[in-house]
């Protein structure tokens, strides 16, 4: 299966600034904390289809567990403004929750859940994988992704890089354990084992950028990623 997104970057404000206003009678000290704010970010379609060989085979796809509609293909719904986030601020549960596309009412970041089947007539192995095809301004050193396989979390991010002078970032808060992308284009890569006939596996997915991570700064404004993920029969 394929699952495809594209995310762009305008303006990435990551700051607090401290002003302190004059006085007429008595002194009055103002605190006041700039917003951080993803302006403008447009979420292309996620498209997620299952590779021609699995599909004949049996591998379907839907975004309801009884699969009373069964598919090749999904797609989300587009999203536009979103913010750069944390991961606290995510309502995971909803998510879960809800099938297909999950829509925060506070919030914006990309958020689907969906279900695999084997309704074929052998038992056989699938794998999947997420990859990046194409991004711009490092915008991936910001980028969290979430995949919660039967209600297991695992989140993915770009391993840091040291400073010229061999300092690695720091992290203000303490945030989830995650693993790192396997490598410049690949987020992950693992395997359904032994996925038997009339199995089903439910998958959420959830894609952000970390306002926490040290590369979410104004440098990556304007940039774009699109990932793929693809699932298919491993013989």
């Amino acid at each position: 299966m394929r699952l495809s997104t594209v995310m762009q970057a305008n303006l990435i404000v990551k700051k607090r600034r401290f002003y302190t206003l004059g006085l007429l009678i008595t002194l009055i000290l103002s605190i006041i904390f700039g917003i951080v704010t993803f302006y403008g970010q447009n979420t292309g379609n996620f498209v997620m289809s299952v590779d021609y060989d699995a599909y004949n085979r049996g591998i379907t796809l839907s975004e309801s567990k009884t699969f009373e509609e069964t598919s090749s293909r999904l797609m989300t719904e587009p999203i536009d403004g979103a913010q750069d986030i944390t991961y606290n601020w995510l309502q995971v549960s909803q998510v879960e929750a809800t099938d297909g596309n999950y829509i925060d009412p506070d919030i914006d970041y990309m958020a689907y859940t969906f279900y695999l089947q084997n309704s074929g007539l052998e038992t056989v192995n699938v794998t999947y994988s997420i990859r990046i095809t194409e991004v711009t301004k490092d915008l991936d050193s910001a980028i969290r992704v979430m995949i919660i396989e039967d209600g297991v979390q695992t989140i993915y991010q770009k391993m840091d890089e040291a400073d010229e002078f061999g300092v690695m970032p720091e992290y203000q808060v303490v945030l989830p354990d995650s693993l790192y992308f396997l490598d410049d284009y690949t987020v992950t890569r693992n395997i359904i084992n032994r996925f038997t006939p009339q199995s089903i596996k439910k998958f959420s997915i959830i894609m952000w950028i970390e306002g926490e991570d040290p590369d979410t700064t104004d440098e990556i404004a304007g940039g774009s990623i699109k990932m793929q993920m693809s699932f298919s029969i491993d013989e």
